[in-house]
């Protein structure tokens, strides 16, 4: 049966799970700001807190092979942006959105792909870009140097970098370790494909990988043992499953590393019956990655309808007291029409339940 036979009851429950955790937590998410207005298709909009404290978001205006990345910019926590202006360089790419990261020197690196097509054939070129000055100015874009792109050559999450310099790049149809002193590409730890989800590193030095399977078949194949989520202890040689992490579905989820050893994983509340979002929450867990606080999860976005688009949201640490979630859509008769929008979740809504 589809959410929307259940819709009343349904979204009866989301509402109370959100009651009852305000009464638990009085700390609310933010209502949502607009940081911009789009039209459709793939907006999967990126977001990166600067070493400064501005906040970046990149998104499509519209997708589906869209001309230009547009980037709006935050300086006081998520409360207002900048108008979007197209972020110079791109050249004859039709664009596939990709992810912003943070670097430990304070450069910012700007993920996309390019779909490209000769004869029957189609595939796509991921492409990077690298900004020095806070999402100022960017370098000239350079390809990933793959030898056998395909149409699954694309990535939705943030590199990560790990201490020797070098980029984990978590593609849907591999993933590699990029070496950006020496521009090559190697297989990551011990070579399976964990495809295209977060791949993150705790306080602690823990890596946590949002894959669904042991091992991620592209497009379709037989998968490698469902396992909801991997963590390893020795740099990605070894992965044990949590066997913990919800659902993930065509939009996936987000996994957010915080400055006091938490893990929070922006997740999707899916329909019954089929594969529409409904609304946002956040999750927490505060061993390392070893079990996640579902029974405490926070909702931070439930418009009482399914959300169009499917939302593609992502998280940051803003600071110390404060998370904040980007995301789109592209709900026509919403006010304002179609839109990018930002929320800000107080870190103390995500503390232990009082007993």
């Amino acid at each position: 049966m589809s959410i929307q036979k259940l819709g009343g009851p349904f979204l009866l429950l989301l509402a109370c799970a959100a009651s009852a955790a305000a009464d638990q937590h009085p700390a609310a998410p933010s209502p949502p700001v607009r940081v911009g207005d789009v039209i459709g298709g793939h907006i999967h909009p990126s977001l990166a807190r600067t070493r400064s404290g501005d906040l970046l978001a990149v998104y499509n205006e519209q997708g589906g092979g869209g001309k230009e990345l547009l980037l709006s910019r935050s300086r006081d926590g998520g409360k207002s942006w900048s108008k979007a202006a197209a972020i110079p360089g791109i050249r004859d790419c039709s664009i596939y959105p990709g992810s912003l990261a943070t670097l430990r020197d304070g450069r910012i690196v700007l993920h996309w792909s390019c779909y490209r097509g000769e004869g029957q054939r189609r595939w796509r070129v991921p492409q990077f870009s690298v900004s020095a000055d806070e999402g100022t100015t960017w370098s000239t874009p350079k390809d990933l140097p793959l030898a056998d792109h395909t149409l699954y050559s694309c990535l939705r999450h943030p590199v990560l970098e790990l201490d020797d310099g070098r980029w984990v790049c978590p593609l849907y149809d591999r993933t590699i370790v990029y070496d950006p002193e020496q521009h090559t590409v190697a297989p990551f730890g011990d070579g399976r494909n964990h495809g295209m989800v977060p791949i993150v590193k705790t306080l602690q030095g823990t890596l946590i990988s949002g894959a669904p399977q042991a091992d991620s078949p592209v497009p379709v194949g037989k998968p490698g043992g469902t396992v909801r989520g991997l963590r390893s202890t020795n740099g990605g040689r070894g992965w044990q499953p949590l066997h913990a992490l919800p659902y993930f579905g065509v939009a996936g989820y987000d996994l957010t590393p915080l400055e006091n050893g938490w893990v929070v994983l922006t997740s999707i509340v899916y329909g019954v019956g089929r594969d529409d979002e409904w609304a946002f929450e956040l999750i927490v867990s505060r061993d390392d990655g070893r079990t996640w606080d579902r029974p405490g999860a926070v909702i931070i976005y439930n418009p009482g309808r399914a959300i169009p688009g499917r939302g593609w949201p992502r998280t940051v640490q803003i600071d110390s007291e404060w998370l904040g979630t980007l995301f789109f859509d592209l709900d026509a008769e919403q006010p304002g029409g179609p839109g990018v929008f930002f929320v800000r979740t107080p870190l103390a809504a995500l503390r232990p339940a009082a007993k």
